[in-house]
């Protein structure tokens, strides 16, 4: 048990900090993938010590979902970014004015 929450805490601060270091959209939203996985481990781990998995694995199949969506949407605005910029790096982003 103790490995598990380690390896969910360590799979959520990984993720963290490729979100926050790397310059390449497609690296950060990699890191937000990271993130989540590690967020679902903790859920399953916290249904687990709690004795309510059913509700832990509803709780993960919903995140899921969510996080599909919202990968999608994340990497069709990467494409998009890429098709304006010719570049994915989080600077050219930046720059844009609207």
């Amino acid at each position: 048990m103790l490995f598990n929450s380690i390896a969910g805490f360590a799979l959520f601060f990984i993720g963290l900090y490729a979100m926050i270091t790397r310059t390449n959209l497609l690296q950060v939203v990699i890191g937000l993938e990271i993130m989540a996985r590690g967020v679902s481990l903790l859920f399953i781990l916290a249904g687990h010590f709690h004795g309510s998995m059913e509700v832990a694995q509803a709780v993960v199949i919903t995140t899921i979902l969510i996080e599909a969506v919202t990968v999608a949407i994340a990497l069709s605005l990467v494409v998009a970014a890429y098709k304006h910029n010719r570049s994915l790096s989080v600077e050219s982003v930046r720059r844009l004015k609207g």
